[in-house]
């Protein structure tokens, strides 16, 4: 492979392209994780993003061929603050429910459900729509509405110049 300096410099070339300058920090350190594959990690100085690091996978099919930069990712370190681990809503509710059981405010799940349904209303004013309960079971999403009716419109113009007698005209000559 090429020398580190020129790994180095040609990740920070990438880096340099696709973000701030200001954004990238010390270099960190530069691995190769499989054979002509090569990670260059540099510190991000994002106040929000401390302990991760702008890391810049470089590759080279053969000894002869030079250096390419094939992804840019910014990635936590082991001492970086991260989210809390995901809980599906099926589980979080369950949580809940047993949570108002064991503080006496409810003594089924059904009278769970109806206290949960009440605390909803008090934050929305709409009810919930048709598809509601079908999107919480299996995490599906209908795309807006306006998606489909722009969808439908895009639809309706590519018919309509196809039928028109000026795109007629334009073939013949």
């Amino acid at each position: 492979m090429s020398s580190k300096v020129s790994a180095t410099e040609l990740a920070l070339a990438a880096l340099r392209e696709t973000t701030e300058l200001a954004l990238i920090g010390d270099f960190v350190s530069e691995t190769e994780i499989e054979k002509n594959v090569i990670e260059v990690r540099y510190s991000c100085t994002l106040k929000q993003y401390q302990h991760w690091h702008w890391v810049v996978t470089l590759t080279q099919t053969d000894k002869r061929s030079p250096l390419t930069v094939s992804e840019i990712n910014l990635l936590a370190s082991e001492d970086a603050q991260l989210a809390p681990q995901w809980v599906p809503w099926a589980e979080r509710l369950a949580e809940f429910r047993r949570q108002l059981r064991a503080e006496g405010k409810a003594n089924s799940d059904a009278e769970a459900d109806a206290l949960i349904e009440g605390m909803h209303s008090g934050f929305t004013n709409h009810e919930p729509g048709e598809d509601a309960q079908q999107n919480a079971n299996d995490g599906g999403v209908k795309p807006p509405v306006k998606t489909r009716v722009r969808q439908r419109r895009v639809k309706r113009n590519e018919a309509d110049q196809e039928q028109s007698p000026e795109a007629g005209s334009d073939q013949d000559s």
